[in-house]
């Protein structure tokens, strides 16, 4: 009986860490998610500065010549 005690500890210690390993992985593609949810939402707002002004008739950024015409 204490063998299988043993072994039943043994089962639960190593599943013990497995879960704490995945909750580590999830909590760092979390953080990863929000950091590219947050770069996402600035782009997005480089663009639709860059497209007002392309609208609004001045140049974008992009549009300027280079500097040796």
């Amino acid at each position: 009986m204490s063998e299988k005690l043993i072994e039943l500890e043994e089962k639960i210690a190593y599943l013990d860490h497995t879960v704490e390993e995945l909750n580590n992985v999830v909590f760092r593609q979390m953080q990863k998610t929000d950091e590219l949810e947050e770069m996402i939402k600035h782009l997005s707002t480089q663009i639709e500065q860059l497209k007002d002004k392309s609208e609004g008739g001045t140049q974008a950024v992009d549009d300027k010549p280079p500097p040796h015409y």
